[in-house]
Parts: structure tokens; C-alpha cells; sequence
């Protein structure tokens, strides 16, 4: 493998990427800070929404800011689910992608690309013979599928599953492809199982999440939030949208079969908030004073008493079948989870033990759910320290030793 030199001003490393939500941001924080800049010039290019984030604000590395201007063409077809649209998207990232880099290129010479999420690209980066022109690069996957049904993951079968399998193939035959991450331990183990050679550049990475050793005191943190302390309170953290399944936690919660002593924390961002806050169940809640809201992107202070507040995790999503950083984050800090029983978030959260599985559209399984944390503390607390145990190698900082490692520079 071609490492980056020490001490060699002339070495250059180009992050790029243009997303701003979901674990994007953290990604690229943890890249940054993974002591890169001691041993290169490191490169970011983004979106001005990626660039500006709070979470790469926060970055204590040096670094060069390169911004992308995405086309407008583009920009629209982000915003398209449909199986033309996702194709087209996926071709037109990757290219913008190579052009970014043949562009950080012509004021310098570049020596390593990190992309910091394959999936959304990987049509325009599979198909050239080599993605960079040649140039060295890794990247991240976190939504690879087409192994579920072989590996035991429950899911329907995902759209264009084969022509998937092969563009991963032909990324991973690239001989400028180092190393794919994936933080799927699934993946990991059936890359395992495979004969191809080109299969054991794959490596898992546990999806790294923050450990606060210093949280507030729960009477401390639900006086600053106005949550009653006698309250069982379940947590929707991070982007608030309708894949979290932020509807059918509301309309269990709301049921009337469920315990008053259930009370929810929306802590984060809601894609759209005028409709949550005027349906039914909300007004209810709120009518009881039994839902609470942190507004906006959630972090610092405001996140810790949020984790030291919280009885419970809901990582109920649907439609969804990945993993979940905010289970992590949980996980990490002993709170047990209510956990879809699809996905990633389903195999992980069974095999771990660290909370109840539920089938979120359904609402009787959902009210009893709910109704167990309050019945069933100690089951709840035994989940939790469960989670606190097996997740305690989802660390930032093992996520940046093996980034450095597999670049070829030494995490100090």
C-alpha cells in the first residue's frame, strides 16, 4: 500500500463529499481530527451546508476548504427516490466527485482520495476503470444490502440488488481501491466467506459514536429540559423524520391503553415540523404535558442532558434498513432501545440484547412496548448495561486508528 510520508509538505489527501445530514458530518469530523494534517496537507471538498456544518466547525485539525458548487440538475435529483433517479444521482455524484478531484489536482498533485460514503456514488466511481484516474482511495459503505438474506438480516429484497453486487465488485477489482469499510459487521462477515481476493479489502468498522464520561445528573437534566422526573421518557434523537418512525411512536403514546407515566423527547431537527406539531396525537401529547422538544441540531450541552435525561431509545424506523448511530449513542451510554425488528437495527439490536424489538406500524405492539418500560425497569436496565458492553469498541478513536492505518499513517 502507498502511505502518505511524513513530514512531506508536498503529500496531499482529498476528502470529498457533499452531504450534510445523517452520520456525514461526524464522519468527516473523525476524519479530520485522525491526525492526518500532521503528515499531509488535507484537503475537504463540499457543499458550503457540509463546509459550514457545526461538526466539522468543530475540527481541531488544520485543513484546506474546497467548496463544490452542485448543479442544479443534481441538486434535484438528491431529493428523487425513484429507481431512474437514484441511478441517474449515482453516476452524476461519482462524476462530480472525479471532477472535484481532477480539479484539487490541477493546484497540485493529489496522493490519496477518502470518500466517506460509497453508496450514493458508487455507479459514477464503479465504472471508469479506476475511479481517480489511478489516484489511491478508500471509502465507507453503510447501506450495501445485497448480502442480507444470505447473512440473516430481515428485509425485503433491495431494489437493483444484482447491479449493486456487481458495481461493488468491479470498485473493489480497481487496483487504486485500498480498502472498503463498512460499518455492516454482516458485510464484513460474508466478505469473509468469499473466495475473490478482492474481497478481503474489505474491513469492518465498527459505526463509531461519542462516549460522554461526564453527563449531568437526570434531576439536573430534566429540570433544564421541564420533564417531570417521575416520567418514563423515550427519546427521538437526531433528524426527526417519517423514516424514524416518529408518527407511530406519537399515535402509541397518544393511545389511551397507554401509561400517562410515558412522556417523549423530541431532540433534533424535524423535516417537517408544521405537520407534526398540528397532528392529532401531538396535540394531544402536548395537551397532557406529556411531549417535549429540543429544536434543532442537537449537540454539546443540550446533547448530554439529553442522554442523561432519557429512560429509553426509539430507533424505530421504517422503511429503513441500515444501521443507526443514534442506537450506538445509546448503546454506549446504557440506555436500552425500542428497536424496528428490520434492518441492521433489528439483527444488531437481537443479538445484542439491548432493548425490546417491535414492529413500529404496529400499535398494539408499540403501546405494550412502551407500557414494559414502565412495568419492567430492571429488564430495561439490563439491556442497557448489555449495550454499554458490546458497543464499547464503536469509539472515534478506533475509527480513526484504522482510517490512518489503512492510508499508511500512524494514529498518534
Amino acid at each position: 500500500m502507498e502511505s502518505i510520508a511524513r513530514n512531506d509538505p508536498q503529500r496531499r489527501l482529498l476528502i470529498v463529499d457533499i452531504t450534510s445530514t445523517g452520520h456525514h458530518p461526524s464522519y468527516i469530523r473523525w476524519i479530520l481530527d485522525a491526525g492526518l494534517a500532521q503528515s499531509a496537507e488535507v484537503i475537504l471538498a463540499g457543499r458550503t451546508q457540509l463546509l459550514e456544518h457545526p461538526e466539522v466547525l468543530a475540527s481541531q485539525s488544520a485543513f484546506t476548504r474546497f467548496p463544490i458548487a452542485v448543479p442544479p440538475r443534481l441538486d434535484g435529483l438528491l431529493a428523487n427516490w425513484s429507481g431512474l433517479g437514484l441511478i441517474r444521482g449515482s453516476w452524476m455524484i461519482g462524476r462530480l466527485y472525479r471532477e472535484v478531484c481532477r480539479a484539487v489536482a490541477r493546484t497540485g498533485r493529489v496522493d490519496f482520495v477518502i470518500v466517506p460514503f460509497l453508496d450514493d456514488c458508487i455507479l459514477g466511481l464503479s465504472l471508469p476503470r479506476e475511479a481517480f484516474g489511478g489516484i489511491p482511495w478508500m471509502a465507507i459503505t453503510m447501506r450495501t444490502m445485497f448480502h442480507y438474506g444470505e447473512m440473516g438480516v430481515v428485509a425485503p429484497p433491495q431494489r437493483f440488488a444484482g447491479l449493486r453486487r456487481w458495481l461493488l465488485y468491479r470498485a473493489l477489482r480497481q487496483n487504486s481501491m485500498r480498502c472498503l469499510l463498512t460499518i455492516d459487521p454482516t458485510l464484513a462477515a460474508f466478505a469473509q466467506k468469499r473466495s475473490e481476493i478482492f474481497m478481503r479489502k474489505i474491513d469492518y468498522l465498527p459505526d463509531p459514536s461519542t462516549l460522554h464520561t461526564a453527563l449531568p445528573s437526570k434531576p439536573a437534566a430534566r429540570l433544564q429540559l421541564k420533564v417531570p422526573l417521575e416520567a418514563c421518557l423515550v427519546v427521538i434523537f437526531g433528524e426527526i423524520s417519517a423514516r424514524k418512525g416518529v408518527v407511530f411512536l406519537l399515535q402509541a403514546a397518544a393511545d389511551p391503553r397507554c401509561s400517562d407515566r410515558i412522556h417523549i423527547l423530541l431532540a433534533g431537527r424535524c423535516r417537517d415540523r408544521e405537520r407534526l406539531v398540528t397532528s392529532e396525537p401531538f396535540r394531544g401529547l402536548e395537551a397532557a404535558g406529556r411531549i417535549h422538544m429540543v429544536d434543532g441540531y442537537v449537540h454539546g450541552a443540550e446533547e448530554r442532558q439529553v442522554i442523561a435525561s432519557a429512560d429509553c431509545m426509539w430507533v424505530g424506523h421504517t422503511d429503513f434498513y441500515g444501521t443507526s448511530g443514534v442506537m450506538v449513542l445509546a448503546a454506549r451510554h446504557g440506555l436500552p432501545v425500542l428497536a424496528t425488528e428490520e434492518g441492521l437495527i433489528g439483527y444488531m439490536a437481537r443479538q445484542h440484547q439491548i432493548g425490546a424489538i417491535i414492529q413500529p406500524k404496529n400499535r398494539t405492539a408499540v403501546v405494550a412496548a412502551l407500557n414494559r418500560l414502565v412495568e419492567q425497569p430492571e429488564w430495561f436496565a439490563r439491556a442497557g448495561a448489555n449495550g454499554a458492553s458490546a458497543f464499547q469498541e464503536h469509539d472515534p478513536a478506533e475509527f480513526q486508528r484504522l482510517v490512518a492505518e489503512k492510508i499508511g499513517i500512524g494514529h498518534p
